[in-house]
């Protein structure tokens, strides 16, 4: 393997380098645009004919330095809070404005409709409506008028406009990160009558989104049972919304996730058959040639809109348009060149793609199945041409997780077993679900092959969804709680690069890199171990409307939670720290409930952990004997009815900790009390969960 053979992944690596160091010294920018037009012009300087293969050396380092900051560049220039027309430079976040937006994409979320506004204008304070741009997240309110809403209206809202928060939790999916990386960083709530619809203002995306929406009204027409419907709108066009917690956990501890996200199965499937339609007209010659290709790239280009334009499948669009182009123009094509060039030009027009987990999970999906799958098939030849097609699906699977395992790890801390098997369920199917998904929206209107179309597909969906759910049944299908941090993963693509260059250079010294990479691994997992082994920790986590308190002591840990509780409610909240503190299952008490452990004890409205003493009120009795009791800290929980003077007077705290079991006004008059007595108070609602260490 040649490095020079490779020309787009050695530009691609400078300029990810730039758009990783942009986004980490975000706001410290400035000096990256005057760099940018000094390696412009020293790779100008640079490229005189006299000295040029005497000055190469210095060409490529302006060239990486050229990419490098423009990396830097990019990062700046596409976070739109930095435009000066921003809508956040022109309004307070403690007061209502008026907002006028044009909306982008609309999707139900648990209790109101989500929709992203493009903000055109802004007010406050009786100032004049001066005009603005930016995107702002709105939940409004689920009414009669609120569901007429669609893209492209436009509407004027009364508001106040706050920045996304960071996590409550500990280790919890971090929306605002998330949003960040979409370039949404504010959001609203909209409440029924502060809002008001103005008209319609007809984009080129509002009417890919108004066809998408018409697309899923079909499906939903066609398909009764609501499973069905969410699998096949998810792997049609990439419409996740209606997929319940059930079947997303099914598909992701089965290992078959990936199917519902729009991807290059999708796409690859697409342009084949396009390709195929294509190739049945009577035309040739060099225009048809061009001609050809150009309604290939529309046609991929608008199921990759259709689709929601996810980041797998704009890697997928992007990597067959230059697929296509580079056989109509006659060249041979380099698949890593062309996944390198395809990632050059999307990270060109949104840098950010480059940290959203979809885009990386594709690229090293395709680079496993690209070059690990042609060795894993040959491992095992196989005369029965059944067997030979089911090896071949099973060494795609190997390829494909090989390659993404360590990240995956990183993301979502477990490990599907059974990945293998569904493979060999979904990615088959997916193409005949595809294939007849397409025939239901291009004929729906004819009343018998319609009608034969959808129930093609809703029994080919149903029996997908029934084989996933029989794999998820079968016994030790799914590790759980494994915490891989970013060192981890570092070294672990660090061993997998290693074997890779001894296999192609046959070379020993790569191979012992690779192992000394693993050793490292082991290390890191040992100390992890010893940490846990030592851990003293106590976490009251903010769950609205409950209480949840994990104590971790060494391996062990308990639970102590609100009547009541849901467990949805406190996985999302607790699940993450859990695993990170390795504790995968925590055995769980009432918090009225009494017990003890090794070096903790509750009851009678105290918790005791080592020298900590925690009070606990869920009601207006105070606990302990007569006279004033020294405590550590006081947990006011289930809108305890007392005042902190009432407590102040019986305890005494070195902190009142208020949870998410309280109504906001009581919080409100309790943080008052707090901050006039000069007690401090801790709520997690905004203040995040109290961590004891």
């Amino acid at each position: 393997m040649n490095w020079r053979e490779y020309p787009m992944a050695r530009l691609l690596l400078p300029l990810a380098a730039g758009v990783v160091a942009g986004e980490t010294m975000a706001g410290h920018q400035q000096w990256a645009w005057a760099a940018l037009a000094v390696s412009l012009a020293l790779l100008a300087y640079w490229q005189k004919a006299p000295a040029r293969y005497r000055r190469r050396w210095w060409f490529g380092a302006a060239l990486n330095l050229f990419l490098f900051c423009l990396g830097l560049s990019l990062v700046d220039a596409y976070d739109e809070r930095r435009l000066p027309g921003h809508f956040s430079r022109r309004i307070s976040p403690t007061a209502h404005c008026l907002l006028i937006g044009r909306v982008e994409a609309l999707e139900p979320a648990s209790n109101s409709l989500k929709a992203t506004l493009a903000v055109r204008a802004v007010a406050q304070g009786g100032s004049q409506v001066r005009p603005a741009g930016g995107r702002l997240l709105a939940y409004f309110d689920i009414t009669a008028p609120s569901r007429t809403l669609g893209p492209g209206d436009v509407a004027l809202l009364r508001c106040k406009v706050q920045p996304v928060p960071p996590p409550l939790n500990p280790k919890a999916f971090d929306y605002a990160r998330y949003l960040h990386f979409r370039n949404i960083h504010y959001q609203a709530f909209i409440r029924e009558g502060e809002w008001q619809l103005l008209g319609h203002c007809p984009g080129f995306f509002s009417q890919v989104s108004r066809l998408r929406g018409h697309c899923i009204n079909i499906l939903r027409a066609f398909l009764p049972t609501e499973n069905e419907f969410a699998v096949a709108a998810a792997l049609l066009l990439g419409y996740k919304a209606g997929l319940s917690e059930e079947v997303r956990n099914a598909y992701a501890q089965t290992g078959a996730m990936h199917v519902l996200a729009v991807s290059g199965l999708h796409v690859g499937i697409v342009q084949i058959l396009v390709a195929y339609l294509l190739g049945l007209m009577p035309f040739s010659g060099r225009t048809w040639r061009f001609a050809r290709l150009a309604l290939l790239l529309l046609c991929v280009w608008g199921f990759a809109l259709l689709a929601g334009a996810s980041p797998s499948v704009l890697r997928a669009a992007a990597m067959f348009s230059f697929l296509s182009a580079g056989q109509a123009f006659r060249r041979h094509t380099n698949i890593y060149n062309t996944l390198a060039a395809s990632a050059f030009c999307l990270l060109c027009t949104s840098p950010y793609l480059l940290f959203s987990p979809g885009f990386q999970l594709s690229y090293l999906a395709v680079l496993g199945i690209v070059y690990f799958q042609p060795r894993f098939y040959r491992l095992w030849y196989i005369r029965n041409r059944g067997g030979d097609y089911l090896w071949k699906l099973v060494s795609v699977s190997l390829a494909a997780q090989l390659t993404t395992l360590p990240i995956s790890l990183y993301y979502f801390h477990q490990f599907p077993v059974y990945f293998w098997l569904s493979g060999l369920v979904v990615v088959p199917a997916a193409a005949f679900i595809l294939l007849s998904g397409l025939s239901l929206l291009a004929l729906h209107a004819v009343p018998l092959l319609g009608w034969l179309a959808g129930q093609v597909l809703y029994w080919l969906v149903w029996g997908v969804n029934a084989l996933i759910f029989l794999i998820r049944q079968l016994p030790g299908g799914l590790l759980e709680g494994v915490w891989a941090g970013p060192a981890v993963v570092a070294l672990l693509y660090t061993m997998l690069a290693g074997i890779v260059a001894a296999a192609e250079r046959r070379a020993f010294r790569w191979l012992l890199g690779a192992m000394a990479a693993l050793l490292f691994v082991g290390i890191l997992y040992n100390l992890q171990h010893w940490s846990w082994r030592k851990q003293e920790a106590l976490a009251i986590y903010h769950i609205r409307g409950g209480t949840a308190i994990d104590l971790f002591d060494g391996q062990q840990a308990a639970s102590f939670q609100s009547e009541g509780l849901e467990e949805s409610s406190l996985l999302y909240a607790a699940q993450q720290y859990r695993w990170y503190r390795g504790a995968a299952e925590l055995p769980v008490l009432a918090l009225s409930d009494s017990g003890q452990g090794c070096h903790w004890r509750i009851g009678s409205g105290f918790l005791q952990f080592g020298r900590f003493r925690l009070a606990i009120l869920q009601d207006g009795r105070l606990p302990g004997p007569s006279g004033r009791l020294a405590v550590d800290a006081v947990l006011l929980c289930n809108n305890a009815g007392l005042s902190i003077n009432d407590l102040a007077g019986k305890l005494d705290a070195g902190i009142v900790i208020i949870d998410g079991s309280n109504a906001y006004r009581k919080v409100q008059s309790w943080r008052r009390e707090c901050q006039e007595l000069g007690i401090p108070c801790h709520y997690t609602g905004t203040d995040g969960a109290w961590i004891l260490k």
